[in-house]
């Protein structure tokens, strides 16, 4: 099974018959290919026949023998691969959601080592201060901490509630966010920002 994931080569693309197009498009016998091309005789007419396929040294003398691109006799077209968006690569295709895309980008993330991690994250973080600015990356990533303390004190209070058979206690919900918040930096009340 191929993966959806990755590029797929188009379907019933002959290297034999592009090579054979090419040639007769110049005019040229196999002979006048094979001298041209510096290859042998034999050889060309294995691959026009199907029967053997070049290396990459013998693809290369080909081209440039025929004046075509090894894209073209190998696949039948200069861009045998259409452009993807990162979107159209995480989800395969199978949805327009980038939500999907995102969660998948995470999930692909994760599977990094600490290391790659880092490198990463160091990366996209440099990236989107460039375009940005300092101050709305800060701001994006205080609304990811705030989102991320949100969803884990309502999956903890959630827990408990169903742990002990009560109601959920939103009340202390606020109190648990906001000490969250602070653990990750963040001073979420402009009352305790610290004085210049």
């Amino acid at each position: 099974m191929s993966d959806p994931h990755l590029p797929q080569l188009p379907e019933n693309i002959s290297f034999a018959s592009e090579l054979i197009k090419a040639r007769n498009d110049l005019g040229l016998t196999q002979s006048q290919l094979a001298s041209k091309s510096g290859l042998s005789l034999s050889a060309v007419k294995a691959y026009e026949s199907g029967r053997n396929m070049p290396g990459a040294r013998e693809l290369r003398e080909l081209s440039q023998a025929l004046q075509v691109s090894p894209n073209k006799l190998l696949f039948g077209k200069e861009l045998p691969f259409e452009p993807r968006s990162v979107m159209e690569q995480l989800t395969g295709g199978e949805s327009e959601d980038e939500a999907v895309a995102r969660v998948r980008a995470m999930m692909l993330f994760c599977l990094l080592a600490s290391d790659e991690r880092e490198s990463i994250y160091t990366l996209a973080r440099s990236l989107a201060v460039a375009r940005h600015g300092v101050e709305t990356v800060k701001q994006a990533l205080m609304g990811a901490d705030f989102y991320a303390g949100a969803i884990r004190e309502m999956i903890q209070r959630g827990s408990d509630a169903v742990a002990t058979g009560t109601p959920m206690n939103t009340d202390l919900l606020e109190p648990s966010l906001v000490a969250f918040m602070e653990r990750q930096g963040h001073n979420p009340d402009p009352k305790k920002l610290p004085k210049k």
